[in-house]
């Protein structure tokens, strides 16, 4: 497929060699088809074997996505229902808001209850860390899937032979077997700010948008991304289109601040209980945190849930006192930097503070890096990290574990999973480690301070094709030599 240079994103023209995937020849195809006949099965088939299936809400590989806490977003979660089932209302809301404010625990919470209901048409969550959910031309292919095969609606396929699956396809089966269906129906897109591709993620959302007049009132979209200036500029063109009230800003208002506290505090009481009980958490008078505490991290979030996840993550570490892990971030009261990048600041100086222990304090340290670095480029296993840097595996999964709050390790259960990898938490990580040396904000533990023999070692097997391929290789902020 190439996608330069085009003003619509379409899939390559569907040729095959094998005998599932050959269409037959425009003589040969059937003017429909019903649902189990031979050529409706080798659509569904076709269709199926090019579907990301990672990236639908409830996939495996997701694990354990996050979702709303109880009594938290309730006014936003209320909103979004109101919206699918008034058909005056707009057929597109907007999810907004800046790293780390909660987008992609809302569209998770509202595909899961959508699916519940039996009003989710489709889902793609993209994720920079993956290769196949972080491009946008397979994405009407598993929208596709999905919907087939939650409504197991009789399609007409005989005139999809031969053609891409672009929106336009996608919406005229959509539109073909709408009377079928409990609607208004809603596909959720979340994350598209993490396409790697700029331009395809403005063109994709372009031809959405474009497209959904066919649709009239039947099927609606969610749609989660950061306030990027090349997708506002498309949201800007179709105002007159989507309505006035078709963004969901996050981050900004009182309820947002509420729902943080509430989060805190859920979380607080029960590492309080959990470590309290085996006897690794020092005695504190009166409750904990104490309200001036408590007060002082929600105003440091200022909207960001990934603060406060990121924060509880940290002092809920098996090894260390909470008292005292929190206290760490709590005398961080003056930088240059957000609220995010100081607490990352302060949880990279404190497991450099535990590698220095140890007897091979230098090697630690940046072997540490060296893991950022890698899992930045190319999230991948223990023991595939291990391997590439000629280390054991074991001692990567000790630098996980120090690293729990910033990165996601498989898990036992989950370890048979081939697409289960070490990974950022969060984005807005990725952020902090890329930032160039020059900006006001650097710090000694961005990819620009590190030490090149390592990047150039990196750079080299990545290069030299004995890495495996990156998610990262469109990304701006790819390693020079």
């Amino acid at each position: 497929m190439n996608l330069s240079g085009q003003s619509t994103i379409q899939t390559q023209n569907a040729v095959f060699n094998n005998t599932i995937n050959t269409f037959p020849s425009s003589s040969e195809r059937a003017t429909g088809t019903k649902r189990g006949s031979a050529e409706d099965v080798r659509f569904r088939e076709f269709i199926a074997a090019r579907a990301v299936r990672s990236a639908s809400f409830d996939a495996a590989e997701r694990g354990d996505p996050p979702k709303c806490l109880a009594d938290t977003r309730i006014a936003v979660q209320d909103s979004l229902i109101a919206w699918r089932s008034n058909s005056k209302a707009g057929p597109v809301r907007l999810i907004s808001g800046w790293a780390g404010t909660g987008k992609t625990t809302i569209a998770q919470t509202m595909a899961e209850y959508w699916e519940q209901q039996g009003q989710l048409a489709g889902s793609f969550f993209f994720s920079r860390s993956s290769k196949e959910k972080s491009r946008v031309d397979c994405v009407c292919d598993t929208i596709l899937h999905q919907f087939l095969q939650t409504f197991g609606v009789d399609v007409d396929v005989g005139h999809l032979y031969g053609r891409g699956i672009t929106w336009t396809v996608l919406f005229g089966v959509l539109v073909s077997t709408s009377r079928s269906l409990p609607l208004p129906v809603v596909i959720v897109i979340d994350g598209l700010d993490e396409c790697s591709n700029t331009n395809h993620q403005a063109t994709f959302l372009r031809q959405i948008i474009e497209s959904l007049d066919r649709l009239g009132s039947s099927f609606k979209f969610l749609i989660s991304c950061r306030p990027e200036r090349h997708l506002e500029n498309v949201f800007n063109q179709f105002t007159h289109q989507l309505g006035p009230s078709y963004r969901i800003y996050l981050g900004q208002s009182p309820e947002d601040h509420g729902d943080i506290q509430t989060f805190f505090r859920v979380s607080f009481d029960r590492i309080c209980q959990d470590r309290r009980d085996d006897g690794a958490m020092s005695i504190t008078d009166g409750p904990w945190p104490s309200r001036k505490q408590l007060g002082a991290l929600v105003d440091r979030a200022s909207g960001q849930f990934i603060f406060a996840a990121t924060v509880v993550e940290f002092v809920d570490d098996e090894n260390e006192d909470p008292v005292e892990m929190l206290n760490l971030v709590l005398e961080q009261r003056t930088s240059s930097f957000e609220a995010i990048d100081q607490l990352y600041l302060v949880i990279l100086k404190r497991v450099g503070m535990t590698l220095d222990k140890s007897d091979k304090s230098l090697e630690r340290r940046q072997l540490m890096q060296n893991l950022i670095m890698h899992v930045n480029y190319e999230p991948s296993s223990s023991l595939a990290i291990a391997d590439f840097w000629f280390e054991k595996e074991v001692t990567i999964n000790i630098l996980v574990k120090h690293l729990r709050a910033l990165l996601i390790r498989p898990t036992d259960a989950d370890s048979q999973n081939s697409q289960n990898v070490i990974q950022f938490r969060h984005k807005s990580f990725h952020d902090f480690f890329v930032r160039p040396s020059a900006s006001h904000d650097s710090h000694p533990f961005s990819l620009a301070e590190m030490n090149p023999v390592p990047k150039f070692f990196f750079s080299l097997r990545r290069y030299a094709g004995i890495a495996a391929s990156l998610p990262g290789s469109d990304d701006p902020h790819c390693l020079s030599l």
